[in-house]
């Protein structure tokens, strides 16, 4: 099944057929953390889509409807997802007003809902916040024109998201699937002391190989982001992103056939999923944030030491956790060696045969485990240049 030519701007049907690409497959803007492009790349030909281009932030591609909609449910790495209503040229800002003014703003916005504005512009755009200011007047003053009563402006959250982004002369407007990031997926009332963000998390699981059903124990777990995103991978099929785009009026507008299924997994007959966290509060927080996204049953969390971390598990399994490093916590560059030493110690007598992998922004600090790297993802982590490293421990208990 396919779009019908009518179902897209006139303007966006016109670039299409410019670019040589087939009305019925638009373009289509997967944003992403710096670094994580290749694990986005592979996860849309999963879907069988095709990528037109890619970046540092991200990846262009079109395909069949269907498609995208499997790859936006179930994107583990992307952070929005965007259409591409306009890709064109701009002098200076008047001219960018007229072009982004002839968008059919009335089809997306209206009174009950309300948008924002995320810009990223330079050259002949170079004034971001202008640039912003002029995005506004345009949506605007065309729904103004169509007597429709205007919507709220919101500069955090909103239902609708506006994405700007120029180089050169050239600009591109984007409408976004979902008002707040997709990787943003809604569960963390409480984020606990530096913690890693979810696709970041997903990425670690990736590097790690784990497989739903695979024991997964995180012993710095924080506010348990890393075990939240892997039992949303059980309980939701895969699709983690279900529900956030079930509440999302772009993707009504967009896909407005498709119907939201309520599948879930029940609780499992034992757990392999573990948290462990030194101190109490950050084991409250993580048991919050897996009951608000829905997977307390998937999760145990218990307070405990990683230094005194004793494998009852099983002889196979993966330890994938993200720990403290100095510019993050600021604990003394001298405990934090000591900690990776014995913590190292820890992993090699005890979990003989099963994978290690973490995630550090320090990396001498992780010459301290005494461990043979097996493979490494290198990203940015809260704008600093972190990896993911992956070990392989050798013999088993």
């Amino acid at each position: 099944m396919h779009y019908r030519n009518d179902q897209y701007p006139k303007l966006l049907v016109t670039e299409i057929r410019r670019l040589g690409i087939k009305p019925t497959h638009p373009t289509y803007h997967a944003i992403c953390g710096e670094g994580l492009s290749p694990l986005l790349e592979s996860e849309l030909k999963t879907h069988h889509l095709k990528i037109d281009s890619s970046n540092r932030g991200g990846v262009f591609f079109s395909g069949k409807k269907e498609d995208v909609i499997n790859f936006a449910i179930h994107t583990k790495f992307a952070s929005r997802i965007n259409l591409q209503l306009l890709h064109d040229n701009a002098d200076d800002y008047d001219e960018f007003y007229a072009k982004a003014s002839e968008l059919p703003w009335e089809k997306y916005i209206g009174p009950e809902v309300s948008f924002r504005i995320d810009a990223e512009t330079k050259d002949k755009l170079r004034n971001s916040e202008f640039t912003m200011h002029r995005m506004k007047d345009a949506v605007l003053d065309r729904l103004r024109s169509k007597k429709i009563p205007l919507p709220e402006i919101e500069k955090r959250m909103a239902d609708v998201t506006i994405v700007v982004r120029s180089h050169t002369d050239r600009f591109s407007i984007e409408l976004s699937f979902s008002g707040d990031p997709v990787g943003r997926r809604g569960y963390r009332l409480f984020a606990g002391n530096a913690p890693v963000r979810e696709p970041i998390a997903q990425a670690m699981l990736e590097t790690s190989g784990w497989k739903e059903g695979n024991t997964l124990v995180d012993p710095m777990c924080g506010s348990g982001t890393i075990l939240i995103e892997a039992a949303l991978r059980e309980r939701l099929y895969g699709e983690i992103n279900r529900f956030l785009f079930a509440e999302s009026p772009v993707f009504q507008i967009l896909f407005p056939t498709y119907v939201f299924s309520e599948k879930k997994k029940e609780k499992p007959e034992s757990p392999h999923l573990f948290g462990f966290d030194v101190d109490p509060e950050a084991i409250r927080i993580a048991k919050e944030n897996a009951y608000e996204a829905g997977v307390e049953d998937f999760v145990q969390f218990e307070v405990g030491n990683c230094l005194e971390l004793k494998n009852n598990f099983g002889n196979n399994g993966h330890v994938v956790t993200n720990p403290p490093y100095g510019d993050r916590i600021g604990k003394p560059m001298e405990d934090l060696r000591e900690m990776y030493f014995q913590f190292g110690r820890v992993i090699k007598n005890e979990f003989g045969g099963w994978k290690f992998t973490v995630l550090s922004a320090d990396f001498s600090l992780l010459g301290k485990f005494g461990l043979k790297e097996n493979s490494h993802l290198s990203l940015k982590h809260a704008n600093l240049k972190a990896k993911i490293v992956d070990y392989e421990i050798r013999g088993g208990k």
